[in-house]
């Protein structure tokens, strides 16, 4: 299983490197987070000791158990819909958190945040194509959201923006999608030049994401595996 996640980092490192230089940006701009949920704790150690070091985690009580038993510098990516009587667990083991859509959670994380002394990297989640299935503010409230957040929940350090697009979907429909996004972070940047941030790409569409500004894939099975 080692040699099949080294096979694999090496694959997307190079198709990572391969959409950079189509879009002449530099490697160092984007972040690979390798999306954990689900697997054991011995698969993240295997592909830690191979320098991945960012993990991705949908569940609060599994974010909360793998953090404590791995290593300690890893830093952990919360990107699954935030409950509410989950709060307190993500604040205390998360580094980042890239789903937050209601005042309500974020008001409460700050709380939470300001009771542990500590600060969290976060992001807004979009809900780009409007799916009843899918978590996420509307992309018309995002930029007020944004600004509200940064007003009023000083423990949440704004970055950006998170998007779970269609993936079943034409290439047509997928690029309509893509040039949504793009022209919502570039109305947020024009707004708010610090939420550099674009959390976008997964394992089927993370080299046409890098094309569009990601600057932090989440990638799962394709790298660590099957669950």
């Amino acid at each position: 299983m080692y040699q099949g996640i080294a096979e694999r980092l090496l694959d997307i490192s190079s198709k990572v490197h391969e959409a950079c230089r189509q879009a002449q940006r530099s490697e160092k701009d984007v972040k690979l987070v390798a999306v954990s949920k689900l697997q054991p704790i011995d698969v993240i150690n295997q592909a830690y000791a191979l320098g991945i070091n960012n993990f991705g985690e949908n569940y609060a009580q599994e974010l909360a158990k793998k953090s404590l038993a791995c290593p300690k510098d890893i830093i952990w990516h919360f990107i699954g819909p935030i409950q509410s009587n989950k709060v307190s667990l993500i604040a205390k083991h998360a580094n980042w958190v890239h789903s937050i859509d209601r005042e309500k959670i974020a008001k409460k994380l700050n709380e939470v945040l300001e009771n542990e002394g500590k600060k969290i990297h976060a992001l807004v989640q979009v809900n780009i194509d409007k799916e009843d299935s899918k978590s996420g503010i509307p992309p018309e409230e995002a930029v007020d959201f944004v600004n509200e957040l940064m007003s009023d929940y000083p423990s949440l350090m704004l970055e950006g923006l998170m998007f779970m697009p269609k993936i079943n979907v034409s290439n047509k429909a997928k690029m309509d999608t893509m040039n949504k996004i793009i022209d919502l972070q570039k109305l947020l940047l024009t707004k708010i030049p610090s939420c550099t941030h674009l959390s976008l790409g997964t394992s089927s569409d993370f080299e046409e994401s890098i094309l569009a500004g990601s600057t932090i894939l989440r990638i799962g099975e394709s790298l660590l595996g099957k669950r």
